[in-house]
């Protein structure tokens, strides 16, 4: 069986922020990136040079929901971590990101930061008081995930940064 080549515009495309923060979307990923991407309403208007809207599903539907700064901070924070760009993160932790907002997960940056073992950016969120006390829709905190992933020096430091 010929396995279809993935969509040539998956590096820079927006909408993978938008997979981060919501799992649910790895379907269109999977539909959309990585095997119909001719369909993709937002590949079409790459391919012809136009600018591609955030708010521009690949099925041609748009989003006309309006979003708070709040969910806005955590889509650049979860991308920046993504990309492993602490520089960023410490740029939008100026600019007064929450760095304990969370994902309709409940998944906070303190949490994805542990999942993806960015180890640095991990360090900057305790050094600016992110609470490891929160957990998300499952019940785990960032130091569940830490064991969970097996990362003993941020299981470490967790556990040195956790509320009594």
């Amino acid at each position: 069986m010929e396995k279809k080549l993935s969509c040539s515009h998956m590096q820079g495309c927006e909408l993978f922020v938008q997979f981060a923060l919501n799992p649910a979307l790895e379907i269109w990923k999977k539909h959309y990136c990585e095997a119909q991407y001719e369909g993709c309403a937002r590949y079409k208007m790459s391919r012809k040079g136009s600018a591609v809207p955030l708010t521009l599903l690949p099925n041609g539907k748009q989003i006309n929901a309006i979003r708070s700064d709040v969910e806005f901070g955590t889509t650049a924070m979860l991308n920046c971590i993504g990309k492993r760009r602490l520089r960023m993160a410490k740029s939008l932790i100026l600019t007064g990101v929450d760095i304990n907002a969370s994902n309709v997960e409940g998944t906070t940056p303190l949490m994805a930061a542990v999942e993806a073992g960015v180890d640095d950016i991990v360090e900057l969120f305790l050094e600016h008081k992110a609470d490891t006390s929160l957990s998300n829709m499952h019940g785990e905190t960032a130091l569940d995930l830490a064991i969970a992933v097996k990362n003993e020096y941020l299981i470490s430091l967790l556990q040195k940064h956790q509320v009594n």
